[in-house]
């Protein structure tokens, strides 16, 4: 974890755990906006995953990065399905945030515990400052997602001084698709 903004769960970890994923997810929400997504890349070095790692470090305590990692894919999908549905996100989003597609990984911005936008990312694992053409390639990448993410937060009502946690995520049925009003960002 690095300086409590950036919290790593493995699909491993969260197994051994024996916490359904919605309970998981609302034990790591907080109340300032938060960065989640769900993947089902491997890692060996939190330090090292990119884009979400520099994020985190750069938006500190503005935005909590919670990253779900190498979930397998069919249990990345059963599980997610249930996650999103409970955090009340968009049917037409899940395929977004529950497949890949080449480098490209969707992640959504939570505010106050409910989805605000979508954002298309990447995942590489490659350490920071390493000056290789790829790093500066990634660091691209990241400033502009830094900008996107920052120009969201601009927009987003400030949490009151003493913000209450968020609240429990639902576990209704779903309903009818609905038209949510969160915002797609998207990186040139």
């Amino acid at each position: 974890m690095l300086h409590g903004v950036l919290n790593v769960v493995s699909w491993s970890t969260a197994r051994k755990s024996r916490t359904p994923i919605v309970q998981l997810v609302a034990d790591h929400l907080r109340p300032e906006p938060t960065l989640f997504v769900l993947l089902a890349d491997r890692y060996t070095s939190e330090s090292s995953l990119r884009p979400f790692a520099p994020l985190a470090e750069k938006l500190r305590d503005r935005m909590h990065v919670l990253v779900l990692a190498e979930w397998p894919q069919a249990e990345r999908e059963r599980d997610g399905e249930t996650l999103l549905r409970s955090l009340g996100v968009s049917r037409e989003a899940w395929p977004m945030l529950l497949r890949d597609e080449d480098d490209a990984r969707f992640a959504v911005v939570l505010h106050r515990g409910r989805p605000v936008a979508l954002i298309n990312l990447f995942f590489r694992e490659l350490p920071q400052g390493s000056d290789s053409p790829e790093d500066q390639e990634l660091r691209v990448w990241e400033d502009e997602a830094l900008r996107k993410l920052e120009a969201l937060l601009l927009r987003l009502s400030p949490l009151p001084p003493d913000a209450a946690p968020p609240p429990e995520p639902r576990r209704q049925p779903d309903p009818a698709p609905t038209h949510d009003r969160f915002e797609l960002i998207e990186l040139d």
